[in-house]
């Protein structure tokens, strides 16, 4: 037994079937984790409610015109995580080192943004990073802890460099943050002013432009991305988000040859009716639709 499957219990899987590892291109873990929430928590909640939506949900795309009835996803199961971080955050680590070796491609649900760190560390260093969020998470320290979910991507930053982050959607944060932000070489950001403000087709332009500078590519979402009128079920609920078509036409174009992991996190099911978890639901399944549409054009 590898030191990745110690860690890992299973559950009712993904869209209700998994595919046997070895013959699926994409796995599917949950990573239950929400200690360092700090107003809202609950995605802890997060990876049983999109697998029980997502067996619920069809499973054609008519943005990439891909069956995933067809795209074999191996569902691994659970991280069991453990009160203190770093280690929860070592045991993502192991799992994602397990898959990249095996040259899968992750797809993770949270649980709290936090767990991207690990999951990255496990990548690359020739990574570039697209972080669809309300939020910047780049505080140096937050209620005097460095790692938590609203400084987790200064972390990230300092490993692979501010200027290998791009953050799209972003509402939300200190005055420190906006200047780490700022100047050549720093982090790249498309606010939903910008969004809103020009044609879809802009921004998607700034990201394919973006992505194309790596040769790898890693994409988080934080469904708090999307505006609370239409996702409520999030621990820290920004207004004037994306809607779900805006969201799932920037993520697309995200997707391609060169991404080789994602996640898609913070969705808190205990507060709304279910609606959140579905568009964290379907943000995966174009995203998968959308990687598979991208080999099969290679």
């Amino acid at each position: 037994m590898s030191r990745a499957q110690l860690y890992m219990s299973p559950r009712t899987p993904f869209t209700g079937v998994s595919a046997p590892l070895e013959k699926s291109r994409f796995v599917f873990l949950g990573v239950p984790y929400d200690r360092t929430s700090t107003y809202k928590s609950g995605s802890h909640f997060a990876p049983g409610a999109v697998r029980d939506v997502s067996a619920n949900l069809e499973l054609y795309s008519i943005r990439s015109k891909v069956d995933l009835e067809k795209v074999p996803v191996h569902d691994l199961g659970d991280v069991d995580v453990l009160e203190d971080l770093e280690e929860t955050l070592d045991r993502v680590n192991a799992v994602w080192s397990e898959m990249v070796v095996q040259k899968k491609i992750p797809i993770m649900c949270g649980g709290e943004h936090t767990i991207t760190k690990a999951s990255v560390d496990a990548l690359p260093q020739d990574l570039g990073l697209i972080n669809f969020d309300a939020h910047l998470d780049l505080r140096d320290e937050f209620l005097g802890k460095k790692l938590s979910h609203a400084t987790f991507m200064r972390r990230i930053a300092e490993r692979l460099g501010p200027g290998h982050i791009m953050e799209v959607g972003i509402r939300a944060f200190s005055a420190p943050e906006w200047e780490f932000c700022r100047g050549p070489g720093k982090v790249a950001t498309i606010t939903p002013l910008e969004i809103h403000g020009a044609p879809l087709k802009d921004s998607v332009s700034k990201i394919k432009a973006f992505s194309g500078r790596f040769k790898h590519l890693y994409v988080t979402v934080d469904i708090d991305v999307l505006d609370p009128g239409v996702a409520p079920g999030v621990g820290n609920p920004e207004p004037d988000g994306l809607s779900n078509g805006e969201l799932l036409t920037l993520v697309t174009a995200a997707m391609d040859t060169n991404t080789i992991g994602f996640d898609m996190v913070e969705v808190s099911p205990e507060y709304d009716s279910g609606q959140t978890a579905a568009a964290g639901a379907k943000v995966i399944f174009e995203s998968i639709a959308a990687l598979e549409a991208a080999r099969a054009e290679q």
